[in-house]
């Protein structure tokens, strides 16, 4: 059967090289998909302390913050800050180690004192550096460099949605966000950034606003909607990697790999990576601003 759906051949060769790249790397097996930024583990914002085991757990449940420390009240007011009124705190559990003494009488009635350690717990709450007032700002390392033509490519984008940072790069439909971690996550490079941030705002160009793509299963993915979506999102992605004139081979190897990730839910559909750079031409298209051709008779 051939490959009829896609329109990145001759007119757009590079965009077809992307696309074979990724189809004769679905064939391979699976390469892990590695994030582009560096999270910082959970930490405590006054003792520097990194919080480790359950406590780590716990936190994770706090992941939607930006920032990595977390202080107890009575902390946040030793560095002359203030919890936000009306914030609820994260749970954290204190292991510490105890003596108790007992006094046992001996035979002749004398006494003697026996020393016992104990471990106890204690739970405390702890409040995220994003929930406290007047505390100083995170010390970030510097901020990826200023790509021109991406930032151009993500203005033209018509009924744009918001961008705002977050933990971890996703779009939420019902929302119409795009999160990003922030340029000072220590990305690993600008490419990687804006590249990034591409695949996200292609996930947005299928919100019903716009191009409305069925974007059920993002989050699922139970009937493989989430593998075609994925697909769409890393290739629309390069294709606009493309329009900004970002082109290194990291970022494309970093692709295939994101893509064949979702390998296993693509073999039953081996027609879905065409389908997928066919939506992805599209989301591109409508990023860009490009007006569709008619060419009368079909």
């Amino acid at each position: 059967m051939e490959n009829q759906n896609i329109k990145t051949g001759a007119e757009n060769p590079t965009a077809a090289r992307i696309v074979e790249r990724i189809v004769e790397a679905l064939a391979r097996g699976d390469v892990p998909w590695k994030k582009p930024w560096k999270t910082r583990a959970a930490h405590n914002a006054k003792t520097g302390h990194a919080y480790t085991g359950v406590n780590s757990l716990l936190l994770n449940m706090a992941s939607h913050y930006p920032d990595p420390r977390f202080l107890t009240y009575k902390q946040a007011e030793e560095l002359g800050a203030q919890v936000k009124k009306g914030e609820k705190g994260w749970p954290v559990i204190y292991y510490s180690t105890g003596i108790k003494t007992t006094e046992k009488a001996g035979e002749t009635g004398e006494k003697t004192s026996e020393a016992r350690k104990y471990r106890f717990i204690k739970l405390y709450t702890v409040f995220n550096a994003c929930q406290v007032e007047g505390l100083a700002a995170l010390d970030e390392s510097a901020p990826v460099e200023t790509i021109t033509p991406a930032d151009e490519v993500v203005s033209r984008m018509p009924k744009r949605p918001e961008i705002r940072d977050g933990a971890r790069a996703c779009y939420i439909p019902a929302r119409d966000v795009v999160e990003m971690p922030p340029r000072t996550s220590h990305w690993t490079s600008a490419e990687h950034y804006y590249s990034t941030l591409f695949h996200e705002i292609t996930h947005a160009t299928g919100h019903e606003s716009r191009l409305n793509r069925d974007l059920s299963g993002q989050f699922y993915g139970r009937d493989g909607s989430y593998a075609r979506e994925e697909l769409v999102a890393e290739i629309g992605a390069q294709f606009l990697c493309q329009a900004a004139g970002i082109s290194v081979p990291a970022i494309e190897e970093n692709a295939v790999a994101y893509c064949q990730g979702w390998s296993r839910a693509l073999k039953s559909d081996p027609q879905a990576v065409f389908y997928a750079a066919a939506k992805a031409q599209a989301a591109r298209d409508y990023v860009m601003r490009v007006e569709k051709k008619t060419t009368g008779v079909a």
